[in-house]
């Protein structure tokens, strides 16, 4: 977002310089044509996907088309805030609201180990819908979600507040939420994350316990199981057990935690 942002932003910059010198020489359409145009290159080149391409370039025709309807400026404050109550978690995280499909749920439960007092930890809560059916699928269990998006949160808290015994949605950074207690955590996060969150656990859950990501791989390295979902071509969940050979106390594994925590 702050990359299509900065895009829009300088696209105007320049927009704004040729216009005192083209504007009496050119239709009024080409100024959002061009804003566009010129943004759409620029994301191109920071590395946006084409969806975000498409949004670029219609952008600035939207806003014309707005200035001939316009709208209680109220809305415009109200709009935003609404936006920040359910993405804002993840602005600087990098991670954006994904919800995983019935097929994960099903497949996530078939990983979980029948360990008696198992607790099973999901960052990045969302809606709950993962909890809410693993809760009620191992009555023996115990589950903990973390959200940092108010009303998704506020969304999810209702959504297993009939089970709430043995599950429990927790409002926060994921990255505040220790996992040493869990023999299974769930993640369905963003690339960005996933070497923090690799070491996090190296850091803090004991050896044979169980990382599951949802499509998202740690970089460098090999997850004991992969399972293939029928969602979408990339779709799986990544089985990575906890080594019971590994240096947990580098300065590196900290220094990354540290700087994840920050945000």
């Amino acid at each position: 977002m702050l990359r299509a942002l900065a895009a829009q932003g300088l696209a105007l910059a320049v927009i704004f310089g040729l216009a005192w010198l083209l504007a009496p020489r050119m239709p009024f359409w080409f100024w959002p044509l061009a804003q566009g145009g010129a943004a759409a290159f620029l994301a191109y080149l920071w590395g946006l996907n084409r969806w975000w391409l498409i949004f670029q370039v219609a952008l600035p025709f939207a806003l014309v088309w707005q200035l001939g309807h316009p709208v209680p400026a109220w809305i415009y404050p109200l709009a935003l805030l609404g936006l920040v109550l359910v993405f804002g978690g993840g602005l600087l995280t990098r991670v954006p609201l994904y919800n995983s499909s019935h097929a994960a749920w099903k497949a996530l439960l078939d990983r979980l180990p029948l360990t008696e007092g198992l607790k099973v930890a999901d960052l990045g809560a969302g809606l709950g819908g993962p909890l809410s059916y693993l809760a009620r699928q191992r009555p023996d269990a115990h589950f903990v979600g973390v959200e940092a998006s108010p009303v998704v949160w506020l969304l999810a808290w209702l959504r297993t507040w009939s089970l709430r015994s043995r599950c429990r949605i927790r409002f926060g950074s994921l990255w505040k939420l220790p996992l040493g207690e869990f023999h299974v955590v769930y993640a369905f996060l963003s690339p960005a994350p996933m070497p923090a969150l690799w070491k996090k656990t190296l850091l803090e859950m004991a050896p044979g316990t169980l990382l599951i990501s949802n499509t998202f791989q740690i970089p460098g390295v090999i997850p004991e199981t992969e399972i293939r979902l029928p969602d979408r071509p990339d779709a799986r969940l990544l089985v990575y057990r906890i080594p019971g050979d590994v240096e947990t106390s580098t300065s590196d594994s900290q220094e990354a935690l540290k700087k994840a925590e920050n945000t």
